[in-house]
């Protein structure tokens, strides 16, 4: 199912320009986000990363990292989605402008 919505995503933004400002956000269980993991996937595009946002929802018990781009190809955000998702401490990974 996941690889549908990645593709689903691709096919969406691949007409997008290629400078587009996108973010990315990964979510894990309180206690679970492993911040350096997520910025090795990330790999030569973090030089990219303009802006990141960490939150912690105790109500709901989740932690989440999102991480705004300039200059990223949705190409390049939707490998990181899919390496990101695999990652079993990972609850859910996305991108959107």
């Amino acid at each position: 199912m996941g690889d549908l919505i990645v593709q689903s995503m691709s096919a969406r933004y691949s007409t997008s320009v290629q400078t587009s400002r996108y973010r990315l956000t990964v979510r894990a269980k309180t206690g679970d986000l492993r911040i350096v993991a997520v910025w090795k996937v990330l790999g030569c595009e973090a030089r990219h990363a303009d802006h990141v946002r960490i939150r912690i929802d105790r109500r709901h018990h989740f932690e989440e990292m999102s991480v705004t781009f300039a200059a990223v190809p949705p190409d390049a955000l939707i490998d990181m989605v899919g390496r990101l998702v695999k990652l079993p401490w990972v609850l859910d990974a996305c991108f959107y402008p």
